[in-house]
């Protein structure tokens, strides 16, 4: 094989390589913030808003893709979710994270398919040209959206849902006990 017959593949190798060493260190704990966790999926209701009021409205199909690309988001959002340990410091409060295996396989696959996709969708295309094979492109990048979108929040609701507990629990622990009153 040639060096150019090979350039295609060499940056995507290397967010792959990427994307593992960044699940390895997600073995370790990193701290939650609980209270900021609505921020991305806002970033991304604003983003989707600007950017489907520039696409054309989409026929029955695409609604239904639309449909399809949030439910498989919201799936895999709240996959994300659940392969993640969570834990609460006793001295500090402070909620923290850590991802399983499983999670962070689950991260990388989702790399994989998305770049298997955009190689699909670009098959037919000159190398280095921005041109789709279909005219259609645009209503996938939007499903893509829609599957960001609903993966974000619902991993968000989830994060939020089972660091509650955690978070309540040691508010009742630090609290003081109860003043006793004095009995006659």
């Amino acid at each position: 094989m040639s060096w150019q017959q090979l350039a295609p593949y060499l940056f995507p190798l290397l967010i792959v390589v990427l994307i593992a060493r960044r699940a390895l260190s997600a073995q370790t704990p990193r701290r939650v913030r609980t209270s900021r966790l609505w921020i991305g999926p806002v970033y991304l209701a604003v983003g989707m808003v600007l950017v489907l009021a520039t696409s054309p409205m989409p026929n029955l199909f695409g609604a239904l893709l639309f449909v399809a690309g949030a439910a498989a988001g919201a799936v895999v959002g709240y996959l994300r979710a659940l392969h993640q340990e969570f834990s609460i410091e006793a001295d500090t409060g402070n909620v923290m994270s850590k991802a399983t295996p499983l999670g962070s396989i689950l991260f990388l696959g989702l790399f994989v398919v998305r770049f298997g996709l955009n190689s699909w969708f670009r098959a037919g295309s000159a190398p280095g040209s921005l041109q789709a094979r279909s005219a259609e492109i645009v209503l996938y990048t939007d499903t893509m959206l829609f599957f960001a979108f609903a993966m974000v929040t619902v991993s968000a609701w989830e994060v939020w849902r089972r660091t509650r507990p955690l978070v309540a629990a040691h508010k009742a622990a630090q609290a003081p006990p109860p003043a006793r009153e004095a009995q006659d």
